[in-house]
Order: structure tokens, then C-alpha cells, then sequence
């Protein structure tokens, strides 16, 4: 699921819309209300009609009729305040569940650019923290939304039904009150906001620290962490400690109080004068009385609310920063797909269009022919790995466009274009599950012989017998438990296994001894046969066996060709053999 940009300008409208999507759920917190509402507030008018009663000596029935109604407006109420605290909750967790999959499918579909400047503990504290007040503003909701109907309803009762006199008095307290409830929560708005970002920077100290123990240890950089986590914590805690500063200074509770205390002197000399009934001073009392509760309700619902906005901005945002990747081309693969590969023109930059960077490619354009074995040569940062990414277009170009068998690579589905492409990266990253689940990672349907045929091929089977658990070995986060070489086994079979047409090839051999290496390279040449293959590599005997190799240099194309011609005409290419072989002499274009 994407998120619609035009649809939603804000995160309120965003908000709204998973509320929306609840509405018989929202109906019935609403309906809650307005009934526990009503008969919270009706008590009070109802027992000061028994005191009447009991002073005038009026007809018994009438005052059983009225204990009566009483209890069971008591009862509706309890019934109802249970009701709808539980509704709420469920409201609360449905919204949190249908948000977290939205935020979690969205931020799938990002481009790779999007990756580059996220925090991954930020990302987490999103997904877990931000989402978990959302549900807790959502749950409770009711509770800031009920005490000013309730004071609306008061104010009403007061007027129709009990005392002009008392409500006309009531008035300047209650707009007072209103008053600082609304200022608290302008005051208590920033430091619910910031707690937030507080905690995601906790949360990405301590993901930083955790994924980087080894280089922690390494280089005994124990208390150097230590301190930015405190750092952290400390700001964590000044936060807290000013967020405390504005909840002490609450102060509708306090007029409220007065506001009672005011009304029974003064109700009591009315009494006195015979203006005003003990029955109607009672229930005018009582009905103030009734607006304690949630008056501290609102304390903590304030809280909760002003946290929830802030979390919803925040999710939006995150959602927002990038725009999803376009993945849905028409064209169909070809059942007679060959493999040509074609750049026309490309350029591109890391970064966007707020932040522009030097360009990394400029202006490329080669093609390779089907069944190619291609070798990208050059030094490091010049261009090779980028080349890659845009060709699986995990980024794509700022200029020029890129063909697979003449047709533009946007025009394929991109989930059917990185299918028909094997990628084996030079940073290996392996998930936290099994060998046999890592393996089949591109291919959850395989079966366990046609696993394990292709971790025969790609060498994993000879250390995967010295397990004890064997294919159902857990490798560990980012596959601790292995040695690079096998975790390179492990990749190249993970791409074999999904019987690509285009294999690429990131210097995956780099961490494995000579031994394996031949023995990967001889599987290989089952393999590639009848692919297209690029390779990145600064193995010899991979780039001079290779049918065709292009050198980069400063995101540019300085040779192209095979060994044979490169190492007479392309001085660029001869450096990379300079230290280890004996050069011919080198062909310049007089000599031509």
C-alpha cells in the first residue's frame, strides 16, 4: 500500500482517514459518550428533585420513582463508561495495526535514496513508539472529548433547569477555566513533541552501538558510547523534567475548586433568603462535582493527544520524504529474452533535488551484446557499483536512459525486472533466520533438493554438513556466525537459485580462499552459460578471460574491449596489471 499524496495534504487528513476507516467504531465511542454523558450529568439534577421531595414531604411514589430512575441512570453510566473505555481500546489497536502495515508496505516501496539518509533507529522508534502513543491518543480520545461536552451540558442544566443566578455566577469561572485548559496544552505541545525525537535518538545511539559491538570493542571505544548514550539520556531526561514543570502548573483543577466552594456560599445564602431551593443548591453543586473527574481526565488525555499529533507528523513525514518507486511498467518480459544490455547517455548524482551532489556518472554509454561476460575495471569510487544500482534500479538516472533488449528498463514491472536479474553484492547482508530461509530467499517455493543442488554448486554444502543443525542453522544478525567466504557461498547460491537471465557480479569472490575460488569458478561456468554476466572485479584472471572490458574513471568511460587490445592502447587498464605482469610496449594512436 502507497501512500496518496494528493489525497492526504496533512497528516490531520491522514489521521482522519484511519479513523474513517473505523467509523462504526468511532460511532459507537460516540454514541458512549453522549449517553455516559448525559446520565452522568442527569444524577445530580435527579437527587436534587429527591431532597425536595424529602424537605416537602411530597407522595412516596414520586420519591421511589425518582430513587429509581437514579439507580438506574447509575447503572447505564457504569455500563456505558466500561462500554466505551473498551471500544476505545479496540479502536486504538486498530488504528495502530492498520498504520504500522501502511508505514511498513510504504517504506518498502522507497527507492534506495530514500535509505541513504534514514536512521535506522529512527525508523524503529517510528514503527514501535510513535505508533504505540498514536494508539494511545486514539484509545483515549473519549476522555478529552467528553469533559467539555460535559461542561457544555452543565452549563445548560444550570441555566434551563436549576438557577439563572447560579449559572450567570458559574460562567466567568468556567470560561477561566476553559481557559487554562487550552493554554496547558499550547505549553505542554512542544515538550510532547520533542519527547518523541528525543526518544528516536535514544533508540539510534543504542541500534548504532548494538550493530557496531565489533568495532566498539575494537577499538576500545566502550566509554566514548557510553557517553553519547548518556548524552541521550540526559536529554531524554531534561525534556521529561520540563515537561513535569508545565503538568505542575495545571491549573483548571484548582478554579474548579473554587468555582464549587463559591457557588455553595453563595447558593447557601440564597438558601437563607429563600431565592433558591436545598435540593436545587445540591444538584448545583453535584453537577460541578462531576467535572473533577474529568477534569484530571484531561490532564493526562492533553498528554496523550498533544504526543499523538506529534507522532502523526512524524510518520507522515517519514512516509512523505520520498516517493514511492514506480514499479508498474506494461511491457512484458520476453519469453525469448537474450540479454542485451544498452546505456544511453546516462548521468547521475547521489542525493535529490534539494541536495545536489557531484555527479558519478557522466554521460555513460556502452553496450554489451547477449551472453556477454562483461568486467567493470577501475578504481574505487569511479562508478562500477552505481552502474549496477541504476541497472536494477534501485536508483534512477538524472539523464540518458538504459535498455534491456532495446525496451527502456521503466518499462518492465520492476518486481519483474529485478526477478530476471542475479545480484551478488560485495557487502554481503544475510537476515537473522536459517541457511536453507537465506538461500530461498529469492524463491520461497523452492524445494529442499533444488536447494540444495544449488548450494552443491555454489560450495555452501561443504561447510553446511559441519553443522550440527546443517540447512537449519540460524546464521545470526547479518550472519555473525559465518566466515565472509561463507557468507559469499551463501549469496551466490541465494541469486543462482531464482535462475536469473542477467547475473552481476560485485567482487563476490573476494573473501574466499583460492581453493574455492576455483571450485566456485567451475560451477560458475555451468551457470553463466547462456547469460549476460557483469562482474566487478580486480581478480586478474576474471577480467582477462571476460569478453569485454570496460574501464571507469572520474564516472567515465576512458576503454572498452578485450584484454588483448586494452593492455597495448588503454593506459588506464595497463596500470591494473602494471605491479604483476610484464607489459608489452604501449600502442599510441601516431603509432597507429
Amino acid at each position: 500500500m502507497s501512500l496518496d499524496l494528493k489525497k492526504y495534504k496533512t497528516y490531520r487528513s491522514w489521521f482522519l482517514f484511519h479513523l474513517y476507516k473505523q467509523k462504526y467504531l468511532v460511532l459507537c465511542v460516540i454514541a458512549g459518550i453522549i449517553i455516559f454523558t448525559l446520565t452522568r450529568t442527569l444524577i445530580p439534577v435527579i437527587i436534587g428533585d429527591i431532597i425536595n421531595n424529602l424537605l416537602t414531604l411530597r407522595a412516596t411514589a414520586t420519591l421511589l420513582t425518582l430513587i429509581s430512575i437514579t439507580f438506574a441512570l447509575y447503572l447505564i453510566r457504569n455500563i456505558m463508561d466500561y462500554v466505551t473505555m473498551m471500544v476505545g481500546h479496540y479502536l486504538g489497536l486498530k488504528t495502530e495495526q492498520n498504520m504500522r502495515k501502511e508505514f511498513f508496505d510504504t517504506i518498502q516501496l522507497k527507492p534506495l535514496r530514500y535509505y541513504d539518509n534514514a536512521r535506522t533507529g529512527n525508523l524503529e522508534a517510528l514503527a514501535t513508539n510513535d505508533l504505540r502513543v498514536i494508539n494511545t491518543m486514539v484509545s483515549h480520545g473519549s476522555f478529552y472529548i467528553y469533559p467539555f461536552f460535559q461542561v457544555a451540558i452543565t452549563v445548560i442544566l444550570l441555566i434551563e433547569i436549576l438557577d439563572v443566578k447560579l449559572a450567570l455566577i458559574s460562567i466567568p469561572f468556567i470560561i477561566l477555566y476553559l481557559y487554562f485548559i487550552l493554554d496547558y496544552r499550547k505549553k505542554i505541545s512542544p515538550y510532547a513533541s520533542a519527547r518523541l525525537r528525543k526518544h528516536s535518538n535514544l533508540a539510534v545511539v543504542l541500534q548504532d552501538s548494538i550493530s557496531g559491538i565489533a568495532v566498539v570493542k575494537s577499538f576500545t571505544a566502550e566509554k566514548l558510547e557510553r557517553e553519547k548514550f548518556s548524552r541521550a539520556v540526559y536529554a531524554f531526561r531534561d525534556n521529561w523534567i520540563g515537561e513535569t514543570r508545565v503538568q505542575s502548573r495545571y491549573y483548571p483543577l484548582l478554579v474548579l475548586y473554587i468555582l464549587i466552594g463559591f457557588i455553595f456560599l453563595i447558593g447557601s445564602l440564597f438558601v437563607f433568603q429563600n431565592s433558591l431551593s436545598v435540593g436545587t443548591l445540591v444538584a448545583a453543586n453535584l453537577l460541578l462535582i462531576t467535572l473533577i473527574d474529568p477534569t484530571n481526565l484531561i490532564f493526562w488525555a492533553t498528554n496523550d493527544m498533544m504526543s499523538g499529533f506529534a507522532a502523526c507528523s512524524r510518520l507522515f513525514n517519514a512516509l512523505l520524504e520520498e516517493e514511492s518507486e514506480e514499479g508498474f511498467g506494461i511491457t512484458k518480459w520476453s519469453d525469448n529474452f537474450k540479454g542485451s544490455i544498452e546505456f544511453r547517455n546516462v548521468t547521475f548524482s547521489y542525493g535529490n533535488e534539494k541536495k545536489k551532489n557531484p555527479p558519478v556518472l557522466k554521460n555513460i554509454s556502452f553496450k554489451i551484446e547477449p551472453y556477454q561476460r562483461v568486467a567493470l575495471v577501475g578504481p574505487t569510487g569511479c562508478g562500477k557499483t552505481t552502474l549496477i544500482k541504476l541497472l536494477l534500479r534501485l536508483y534512477e538516472p538524472e539523464n540518458g536512459i538504459i535498455l534491456l533488449d532495446g525496451v527502456d528498463i521503466r518499462d518492465y514491472p520492476l518486481q519483474v525486472l529485478r526477478k530476471n536479474i542475479g545480484y551478488i553484492e560485495q557487502d554481503i547482508y544475510l537476515f537473522s533466520r536459517t541457511i536453507n530461509e537465506n538461500i530461498a530467499f529469492g524463491k520461497p517455493n523452492a524445494t529442499p533438493d533444488e536447494i540444495i543442488e544449488i548450494a552443491k554448486l555454489a560450495q555452501v554444502n561443504d561447510f553446511v554438513e559441519k553443522f550440527p543443525e546443517m540447512y537449519n542453522t540460524i546464521v545470526g544478525e547479518r550472519g555473525t556466525r559465518l566466515s565472509g567466504g561463507e557468507k559469499q557461498r551463501i549469496a551466490i547460491a541465494r541469486a543462482f537459485l531464482t535462475d536469473p537471465k542477467i547475473i552481476i557480479l560485485d567482487d563476490s569472490v573476494s573473501a574466499v580462499d583460492s581453493e574455492t575460488e576455483e571450485k566456485i569458478g567451475r560451477a560458475m561456468e555451468n551457470i553463466l552459460r547462456n547469460r549476460t554476466t557483469l562482474i566487478i572485479t580486480h581478480r586478474l584472471h576474471t577480467i582477462r578471460t571476460s569478453d569485454k572490458i570496460i574501464v571507469l574513471k572520474h564516472g567515465q568511460i576512458v576503454s572498452e574491449g578485450n584484454h588483448n587490445e586494452l593492455i597495448i592502447t588503454s593506459e588506464d587498464y595497463r596500470r591494473i596489471f602494471g605491479k604483476q605482469v610484464v607489459l608489452p610496449k604501449l600502442k599510441t594512436k601516431s603509432d597507429s
